[in-house]
C-alpha cells in the first residue's frame, strides 16, 4: 500500500538518492527530500558534523606541539643553543585544511544569498584560502565556532541550493586532501587527551616524572610549563625560545 508519504517521497527524492532500508526482493523506496533537496538523514548527518568541529579543531590545534623532544627542568649550566620544539605539521595541515573548506563554503553561499560571512583573519595562496592565521587554541576554537555557526544558520537554505549535494559530500566525508569532520574526528578526537606519560619531564621541586606543557585554554590565554603533581611553574623565560616557531608565524601576519 503506498502512503501520501511514500508518493511525496517518490515524487521529490533525496538528491543524493537516499533509500530505505528494504528486504531484498522489496523494491527500494527513496527516501524524500525534507530538508531543500536532502532528506532526513543526510541533513542531520550535516548538523551532527557541524557540531563536532569546534572541539575537533580544539583538538588539532592542541596538538601542534609535544614537549616530548624538549627539556624545561632547570640547568645548572651547559652551552650552545637548544632546538626549538617540534611542529606537528599532519594537525597543522589538517586544521588549516578543515580551516579553508569552511571558509570556502562560506564565500560561496554568502556571495549566493547576498549576506555577509564572518570576519575571521587568514592565509590564501592567490585567491585559494589555504587556512587560518596562527592563533591560540582558544581563538582557533571560537573561529570554527563562528563558521559553523554561520553555516548551521543557514542550512535548511543551503540544502536547497544546487550545491546541496557536494556540500554535504565535503564536509561529511571530504576528499583525499581534505578529509571530512567524521574522518578527521576518528584521526584527532573531539574530546581532551591527557598528556601521554612520554611527553612529561621530571619536576625540579617533587621530582616526580609530572611536568607538562599547558597550552592556551578559557581560563588563561598563555602556555605554562607547571607540574601536575605539586603545581610548581616554570617562569616563562625559560621556555620562550621553545615557542619560537610559533612567535616567528605569528609576526608573519601582525
Amino acid at each position: 500500500m503506498t502512503t501520501d508519504h511514500d508518493a511525496q517521497a517518490a515524487a521529490f527524492p533525496c538528491v543524493r538518492g537516499c533509500i530505505h532500508p528494504h528486504a531484498e526482493d522489496a523494491p527500494p523506496k527513496p527516501k524524500g527530500a525534507r530538508h531543500g533537496d536532502l532528506c532526513d538523514s543526510c541533513f542531520y548527518r550535516l548538523v551532527a558534523a557541524l557540531k563536532l568541529v569546534p572541539d575537533l579543531v580544539a583538538n588539532m590545534r592542541a596538538q601542534l606541539w609535544g614537549i616530548g623532544a624538549a627539556d624545561y627542568s632547570e640547568r645548572v649550566g651547559g652551552g650552545g643553543a637548544e632546538a626549538p620544539a617540534p611542529l606537528n605539521l599532519g594537525p597543522l595541515d589538517a586544521s588549516d585544511a578543515l580551516f579553508a573548506k569552511l571558509a570556502s563554503w562560506i564565500e560561496v553561499f554568502a556571495e549566493e544569498f547576498g549576506h555577509t560571512g564572518p570576519n575571521i583573519p587568514m592565509w590564501a595562496n592567490g585567491r585559494e584560502v589555504q587556512g587560518s592565521r596562527p592563533v591560540s587554541v582558544e581563538v582557533a576554537t571560537g573561529q570554527a565556532a563562528q563558521q559553523v555557526g554561520w553555516l548551521a544558520d543557514r542550512l535548511e537554505r543551503i540544502c536547497g541550493t544546487t550545491s546541496a549535494t557536494e556540500f554535504h559530500n565535503d564536509i561529511c566525508v571530504g576528499h583525499e586532501d581534505a578529509r571530512g569532520v567524521f574522518s578527521l574526528s576518528a584521526a584527532y578526537g573531539v574530546k581532551a587527551r591527557p598528556v601521554p606519560s612520554s611527553e612529561k619531564r621530571p619536576c625540579p621541586v617533587c621530582r616526580e616524572h609530572s611536568v607538562f606543557l599547558k597550552l592556551p585554554d578559557k581560563l588563561n590565554a598563555e602556555f605554562a610549563v607547571m607540574c601536575e603533581n605539586c603545581e610548581w611553574v616554570q617562569e616563562p623565560a625559560t621556555f620562550e625560545k621553545h615557542l619560537k616557531p610559533f612567535r616567528e608565524l605569528e609576526a608573519m601576519y601582525v
